[in-house]
């Protein structure tokens, strides 16, 4: 099925021309594939008029208040208009099957009380939905030519054409009702149309053979186009958010990335260059490690990190193992309590030094989630802060740079806990005297004296196997801050303690305290497009190199926008109120983002705005005024 855009008079229908179509019997006509292509195109040409098809194509029928006072109609007719609709009569829905088609059950009651009914008749819907997609189909059948073609297109013609008159019979005692009511006028452009059943009697290899851009699956069942908006729909999604490099050998991707198997490059020089070619295909980015960002996650334990670890490190740097090593870590929703927080971020962190170690091999890590853009955000900023030593606005803007991403608003403060607890050797973020590492040092040491540990040197090695055990118990609670120096991944014994020994609950307060969340002054001036009440947790998303998709609170925060280089807002009947000294706007009035009007009579001016700011961008680079 196809719905061309654009405006047309009302009165003006599509129809099919006589030449094109034979009539046999009972208002069911034949054609040939032929004569369908003609007029297949000519339809394809022909606009769709959205004054005449809306809102009676939202699903309203008159029949509900609340819907009629929503879209401002006192009654809604069936419009007066002949659309075209192929319908796909074969056992197989993948095979020998043409472009733009639909099944019978998406048109018609297969099954008794109502079989061979029109599914639109018995659909009262009286809900307000102005996306109501899966009846569309169905309610734009009854005001369509319905062609038929494949094995069962004969039966289902005699069933589908009885069906049509039925349904005009039901229309015209309608419209006679209303006239009786509401007078003539009501019933001026009511749709007294005689819709037609068309079979068509070529054999499929006839359009395989000459018409292959109207084939969506031939014969043998192999897709020849992509027209499924769903699947594209995937694609795009696929493409914008494909595997891509954040910091050396640290990826970010979707799952689609996420190799089955390595490519083990110490295979052996007899290997024929077709398997070789394979493997490239199957790890094209070499990944050893892949961490599964989902709500269901269990986190990696200590113990696993250390087993993963220790296989690792028997292989040469830049070697990837003979299995994939997968992990799993938490995507949203991360416990609050204060414990359970706690629990959580120890193993956090533990994933950290463990990827950080490993990036140190050489060895490149791979962060997937199912869309590549939600659930790996956070542990993607949180390395981005880790490792980079960022705070977190700059991790958004240092990650955005790289790829678009979306972050929950009930996430963020999770990832305020986080880089609070991964700067916590400082109270703020304001200016302090610049300290030597020595003293940075020093001050860590004082931290482990207060919490009754033996003397131990920064690299993990510690006097005496009592205090390591102890002080690695300890470290489970409150891992070193990330301006320490020397960070290492530490022994199998620290590990070991970690899972299997109780935190202390006598750790003081002062060293073991609750992250405060409210941002200092400091912050505020810096990142003030962060802390705005407008900031939801992520930025519009970038659909084209130079294109953002946002909503209002993004079009109401200036601070953002300027963050981002966004120059230029589109604002479809939604006043941004920006300041016009600083940003370029076009506000398109009279039009509202609800579904239902349509921008069509708006978008040349949206055009020329477009272009303009793409030739004074030119003129910038060229130099000129």
């Amino acid at each position: 099925m196809t719905l061309a855009d654009g405006q047309t008079n009302s009165s003006s229908l599509f129809d099919i021309p006589d030449d094109l179509i034979t009539l046999k019997q009972d208002n069911i006509y034949t054609t040939t594939a032929r004569q369908f292509a003609a007029f297949h195109k000519r339809y394809l040409q022909f606009p769709l008029p959205n004054d005449m098809l809306f809102p009676w194509l939202h699903g309203v029928d008159g029949y509900s208040n609340q819907q009629n006072l929503f879209f401002g109609v006192r009654r809604s007719m069936v419009p007066k208009y002949r659309g075209l609709m192929v319908i796909h009569c074969q056992d197989s829905e993948t095979t020998s099957r043409l472009i733009e088609t639909v099944l019978p059950r998406q048109v018609l009651f297969m099954e008794p009380p109502h079989q061979y009914e029109f599914i639109n008749s018995y659909n009262k819907d009286v809900s307000i939905n102005l996306r109501n997609f899966q009846n569309q189909v169905s309610r734009f059948s009854t005001i369509c030519d319905l062609v038929l073609y494949g094995t069962h297109a004969q039966h289902l013609a005699t069933e589908l054409a009885a069906a049509q008159r039925r349904l005009q019979q039901e229309r015209l005692a309608q419209i006679e009702a209303v006239q009786k009511s509401a007078g003539k006028r009501a019933v001026v452009n009511a749709n007294t149309l005689t819709y037609r059943t068309i079979v068509i009697e070529d054999e499929f290899s006839v359009f395989e053979r000459d018409y292959p851009e109207l084939v969506m699956y031939d014969s043998t069942g192999l897709l020849m186009q992509r027209r499924d908006f769903v699947e594209l729909e995937n694609m795009q999604m696929r493409e914008m958010s494909k595997a891509t490099e954040i910091t050396r050998n640290i990826w970010v991707g979707n799952t689609q990335d996420a190799p089955v198997s390595t490519y083990d490059i110490g295979m052996s020089s007899s290997s024929s260059s077709s398997e070789f070619s394979h493997e490239e295909d199957v790890n094209p980015h070499q990944f050893s490690i892949c961490i599964e960002a989902h709500d269901l996650a269990d986190m990696p334990l200590p113990s696993t990190l250390t087993l993963a670890r220790e296989t690792l490190n028997d292989l040469k740097d830049g070697q990837m193992p003979s299995e994939m090593i997968h992990f799993d870590m938490y995507a949203t929703g991360v416990p609050n309590e204060k414990s359970e927080f706690d629990a959580f971020y120890t193993r956090l962190y533990q994933l950290l030094l463990f990827m950080e170690d490993q990036a140190a091999h050489d060895r490149r890590i791979l962060i997937h989630c199912s869309d590549g853009y939600t659930e790996s955000s956070l542990l993607a900023l949180t390395w981005i802060m880790y490792h980079c030593k960022l705070q977190l606005p700059e991790a958004y803007l240092y990650l955005q740079r790289i790829r678009s991403f979306f972050v929950y608003a009930a996430d963020v403060p999770t990832l305020r806990r986080i880089e609070h607890m991964l700067f916590e050797d400082h109270d703020s973020i304001e200016p302090q005297p610049k300290r030597k590492k020595s003293t940075t040092t020093a001050d860590a040491s004082e931290a482990i004296k207060r919490l009754s540990v033996g003397g131990v040197h920064l690299n993990g090695r510690a006097d005496s196997d009592s205090d390591d055990e102890q002080m690695e118990t300890q470290a489970s609670a409150t891992p070193p801050p990330i301006r320490a120096d020397h960070r290492q991944l530490l022994d199998d014994a620290y590990i070991n303690t970690i899972s299997n020994t109780d935190i202390d609950e006598k750790i003081p307060d002062n060293i073991y305290r609750q992250s405060q969340l409210s941002p200092t002054k400091e912050e505020e001036r810096l990142f003030p497009w962060f802390y705005s009440p407008r900031f939801e947790g992520s930025f519009p998303s970038r659909i084209l190199p130079f294109l953002y998709l946002g909503n209002l609170n993004h079009a109401t925060n200036p601070a953002m926008l300027k963050a981002l280089n966004i120059t230029h807002i589109v604002s479809v009947g939604e006043k941004a109120d920006l300041d016009s000294s600083a940003f370029e706007l076009l506000f398109l009035d009279n039009l509202y983002d609800d579904g239902i009007d349509s921008i069509q009579s708006r978008l040349s001016n949206v055009m020329d705005f477009v272009g303009r700011y793409f030739v004074e961008n030119d003129n910038k680079r060229d130099g000129k005024k």
